[in-house]
């Protein structure tokens, strides 16, 4: 995937790093750019945000310029080093992310097997090539211990082809203890032209002994004309205006989202929602019921982080439309039903933006899901009917 190309900072005789993938986060750029050109890098870094902002980019051209062997401006992209690591067939260049192993990806005793590890070079590629597009998983995604322990090994060897040796991780919240202290020496005694950058969607499920390591970088949302700009050079299929327009909006400043749903049809998770929502606002708890339990049921993980987003993306847009505020790019079908004027009052449209982002945390961080449908129902049906449920 092709993306926006920004120019850098200059210093004089110094090496300047070109940032390739990463789109907009000037914050951030403004404050690696002269500790890169200052070689003044730390050796950890915890990169925090909401998915598809640019997380993986950034650690993604830091790990390119870091490695390039170009003697001007980096990364080139020409030269070999950069080469290996778009591969990621370079020896002092290491990535692990989240996946979600298949049984033939096991081996009798729990660990990787042959196709395991076949599975994740081919999703560190995929995750490579499209730095912003979230990995879709169709169970809880994990980091299976052997792969951190395979790193921190690579790690503590040291660089192999050059004077560096890069380690991205992420999904880091995603890491159990085990896994965790295994890489706590390298965190906290890092062999010399050692970094690493970590990536997380939940700071707060970091473990603490990891984050305090690390220097921490927040990642904000990337402008909608960003998105839309972006999204017209990556696509290689035509898109309409309209899914565009829709996908921009509904992406909430995540370019990964945008890159997801422009070519996706959102009708279904959008008609679930209002499905439950007519339920709820109509204190009908039989059929509504009946819904939940359906929802509970299945056992996609993408599906359900879907529906909470689409929930949360109705309620805005509700709330727009009833106070005279909505932009011209939404949708007179992407509004709820209000017959009781909830969305007139901002008191009611906070708390169901927060239950709805209540409930996508719990979805993430792989929660009970039907637990969380009950409580998230009756929250909204509390809001809706002004009761104690």
């Amino acid at each position: 995937m092709k993306l926006l190309k920004t120019g850098p900072i200059r210093f004089v005789d110094k090496k300047i790093i070109i940032w390739k993938n990463l789109i907009a986060a000037d914050r951030v750029k403004e404050m690696l750019s002269p500790a890169f050109t200052g070689d003044s890098l730390g050796h950890a870094y915890l990169f925090c945000g909401d998915d598809g902002v640019g997380k993986f980019a950034a650690a993604l051209d830091l790990a390119l310029a870091l490695l390039c062997t170009s003697k001007g401006d980096v990364p080139c992209l020409q030269c070999n080093a950069c080469l290996k690591v778009l591969r990621n067939n370079h020896p002092d260049f290491h990535v692990i992310i989240p996946v979600s192993l298949e049984k033939e990806h096991k081996s009798s005793d729990g660990s990787l097997s042959k196709a395991g590890w076949e599975y994740v070079s081919s999703t560190i590629g995929e995750k490579i090539e499209s730095p912003y597009m979230p990995l879709s998983y169709s169970g809880v995604p994990t980091i299976p211990v052997e792969w951190i322990k395979e790193v921190t090994h690579a790690i503590q060897r040291g660089a192999v082809a050059g004077a560096r040796n890069v380690t991205i991780i992420s999904g880091i919240d995603v890491m159990n203890k085990e896994s965790a202290n295994a890489m706590l020496k390298t965190l906290e005694e890092p062999p010399p032209n050692t970094f690493v950058f970590l990536t997380t969607n939940r700071p707060e499920a970091v473990l603490p002994t990891i984050a305090s390591r690390c220097q921490i970088m927040r990642f904000g949302h990337v402008p909608a004309s960003d998105i839309k700009t972006a999204l017209t050079q990556a696509l290689k299929t035509d898109v309409t205006e309209a899914n565009m327009r829709r996908a921009v909006h509904y992406a909430s400043g995540s370019l990964g989202r945008a890159l997801m749903l422009a070519s996706t049809d959102l009708d279904e998770s959008i008609a679930q929602v209002k499905q439950l929502w007519d339920k709820c606002i109509r204190g009908n708890v039989g059929e509504m019921a009946t819904i939940v339990d359906g929802l509970a049921k299945r056992n996609d993980y993408e599906a359900n982080k879907s529906f909470f987003a689409s929930m949360m993306y109705l309620i805005r847009n509700s709330f727009l439309q009833k106070n005279g505020c909505s932009e011209n790019y939404i949708d007179a079908s992407d509004i709820l039903d209000d017959p009781k004027g909830l969305f007139q009052d901002t008191n009611n449209s906070e708390k169901l933006s927060a239950a709805c982002a209540s409930a996508l945390s719990g979805v993430v961080a792989y929660g009970n899901v039907a637990i969380i449908l009950v409580n998230f129902v009756m929250t909204i049906m509390e809001i809706c009917n002004g009761e104690q449920q």
